[in-house]
């Protein structure tokens, strides 16, 4: 992958250099990573009728993106707490603002910027998911270089980071026994055109409902090696993602496994469409498929008039934004569905499927705001009866939700009290049951009794928490998450119950970047 994305890079540079001169009206923007607080802020805006102008179902948003909403936002909004979070987010943007310095960007004079992070996060859980946490109690510290660039059209960034919170997380894949664990978080090349997009790089993107993992594609995953394509306007356009997985090891050879995924968006008015096919294809010496980099392409048919081996997944994304009463936003996943005639028993495998729903921003009294959301995933979702070549995952890590066979319901109230700073109060209900992806798919001599839904010793978990970020002051931030869980049949063990704080927070420092 690493010479793939290499040789896209160096195209993309090459055509984007030939298109400077007659694109000099066109402006790149660095992409905002879906971790930075910039997110909490434009949420809780979008939550009360705000940045209209972005998608509900596809991110990261480019900073150019962000800062204009908050622009907007400061024109017409006058209730001070709100017009801190517009600040705020114009603000947080600024590390991402390559030309604030006053350079030129140009085709003939790029403009860089190179800031810095320092940070400490403090947990209960090495597990992400705090709703399952473990008992990994740790404080660590890390920091975090960004330089980045941009000149006409086209974008670049690169940002390692040292975060020693990574030798805690059972989901990171690298080496946890260093005494500074690294990874490079962000490094990528784009050109952004008027009627399109090229992405060389790695970044995390999320399809579906912004306050949940998409289903399809999520954020779930660390940072991966992509190449990603974009056709089209706001209004109408197709996404596509394509990268290599890691191999599978068998006793037969080394399987190679790459991921393909694209999705056709349409945006009427306040009402926001997508369907997405997602294909995991996978073989010994296989390489990159050229029916499958075709954005274009239906991969449906490909997969079953040109024998392409792989696993096969179709997606839908709706939400709707409404002046009064909020914003609604839904999502469907399906994987082995059968629809040919085939009366043996190998056909009859059982359903995969997910769906989720969120309504945010509900008026409550004043600025305040109501929110909910329920998602749930089969048993055996993200699975494939081809084997583990066929799992649907980056380094054992879901490219969708992070865990299968669970549902879980979430409500709560999104206060806008404090300046600079978002704040939700809320109660969570989670069953979780044993099936899991990582698992072999049953043979068809078990498909008759396999649970389609909460298969094995089922785990009940309870929370109430609350979580938000704050900017203290320019450059120092602080975000986290703290609650309190009742779990019982804890850790699939019948009759175990277990009560536990779980928690995590996080203190940043950015300096003022550097502008050249």
């Amino acid at each position: 992958m690493k010479s793939f994305t290499r040789a896209i890079a160096i195209v993309l540079v090459a055509v984007a250099s030939l298109a400077l001169p007659r694109s000099a009206h066109a402006q790149a923007s660095l992409y905002v990573p879906l971790d930075d607080i910039a997110y909490r802020f434009a949420d809780a805006l979008i939550a009360r009728g705000e940045l209209r102008g972005v998608s509900l179902l596809e991110r990261p948003y480019t900073a150019a993106q962000m800062s204009a909403g908050a622009d907007t936002a400061l024109a017409h909004t006058h209730s001070p707490v709100i017009r801190s979070y517009a600040i705020a987010l114009r603000t947080a943007l600024e590390r991402y603002a390559v030309n604030a310095g006053g350079a030129a960007t140009s085709a003939d004079q790029p403009a860089f910027i190179a800031n810095a992070d320092v940070f400490s996060t403090a947990q209960t859980s090495g597990q992400r998911e705090l709703m399952l946490a473990d008992t990994n109690h740790s404080v660590t510290g890390g920091a975090g270089f960004r330089l980045a660039m941009v000149a006409g059209p086209v974008a670049a960034m690169i940002h390692p980071i040292i975060d020693n919170r990574l030798n805690h997380d059972p989901d990171f894949a690298g080496k946890q026994d260093r005494v500074l664990a690294g990874r490079t978080e962000d490094a990528y090349v784009s050109g952004q055109w008027k009627y399109g997009t090229l992405f060389a790089g790695r970044m995390a993107r999320n399809w579906g409902p912004s306050s949940l993992q998409g289903l399809q594609l999520g954020s779930a995953p660390y940072t991966y090696d992509q190449l990603y394509t974009q056709i089209g306007t706001d209004r109408i356009h197709m996404s596509a993602l394509a990268t290599r997985l890691d191999d599978d090891f068998q006793p037969d050879g080394v399987y190679a496994r790459y991921f393909y995924t694209h999705r056709l968006s349409v945006r009427w008015r306040d009402l926001e469409v997508g369907t997405s096919e997602g294909y995991l294809a996978y073989g010994i010496g296989r390489s990159y498929d050229p029916s499958l980099l075709n954005p274009l392409n239906i991969y449906a048919l490909s997969w079953r008039n040109e024998h392409v081996a792989g696993n096969l997944t179709l997606g839908g994304t709706v939400a709707l934004r409404t002046t009064r009463f909020g914003n609604y936003s839904a999502e469907l996943l399906l994987g082995n569905r059968q629809i040919d005639s085939c009366p043996t028993l190998a056909c009859q495998e059982p359903a995969s499927y997910g769906y989720s729903a969120t309504a945010e921003g509900i008026p409550f009294f004043g600025d305040q705001r109501l929110f909910a959301s329920y998602s749930r995933l089969s048993a055996l979702a993200y699975r494939g009866k081809e084997g583990p070549a066929a799992q649907y995952a980056s380094l054992g890590v879901g490219l969708g939700q992070p865990f299968s066979d669970y549902d879980e319901v979430k409500a709560g109230v999104d206060l806008a009290l404090v300046p600079y700073t978002t704040v939700k109060l809320y109660g969570a209900f989670r069953r979780q049951g044993q099936g899991d992806f990582h698992l072999p798919f049953p043979t068809p001599a078990q498909y008759s009794t396999t649970p389609g839904f909460l298969d094995g010793v089922v785990e009940h978990t309870a929370r109430v928490g609350v979580e938000g970020g704050g900017m203290i002051a320019p450059g120092v931030e602080l975000t986290g998450d703290v609650g309190v869980n009742h779990s019982t049949n804890a850790d699939h063990l019948i009759g175990v119950t277990r009560n536990e704080i779980a928690a995590r927070a996080r203190f940043q420092w950015t300096p003022k970047g550097l502008y050249f």
